[in-house]
């Protein structure tokens, strides 16, 4: 009797195994299939709000899982929005460009909004000049 219960044991503690080794393995399969979500920002002196703009996005692709790209296209400002956003560059989860624009051209956004757009994605475009658009941002009430 003794020897059927060492080999149930062992049958056991292999199917353990097995199923932790699935995990483990769909777990990277996983990691690597992150969703990617694009945002494009415009903003002309942003200061007050730009770190907070940029802080909600972050949490929020960590906290979905997601890999978000945002594109800052920054209209002529003058305060110290570019350099808030250049200590904010190395968010974690977070991929961050910003594209200077010496003056407000619809066109110029137009044409940055081609050289953004992936494949598949389309981004999420919010103008935070106009004060109702933040509220396309996650965890941000206007």
């Amino acid at each position: 009797m003794i020897p059927y219960l060492g080999w149930i044991l062992f049958a056991y503690g292999m199917a353990a195994a097995t199923v932790h080794m699935i995990y483990r393995l769909d777990l990277r399969r996983r990691s690597n299939r992150r969703a990617h979500v694009n945002y494009v920002l415009v903003t002309h002196n942003h200061e007050n709000q730009m770190e907070w703009y940029v802080r909600a996005l972050s949490w929020y692709g960590r906290l979905r899982g997601l890999s978000l790209n945002v594109t800052v296209l920054d209209v002529a400002s003058e305060d110290d929005t570019l350099a808030i956003l250049q200590r904010l560059h190395n968010q974690e989860g977070l991929e961050l460009k910003i594209v200077g624009i010496s003056e407000v051209h619809e066109e110029d956004i137009g044409q940055h909004m081609i050289h953004i757009m992936d494949g598949n994605n389309t981004p999420v475009y919010v103008d935070l000049r106009v004060p109702q658009e933040a509220s396309k941002l996650p965890y941000v009430h206007v």
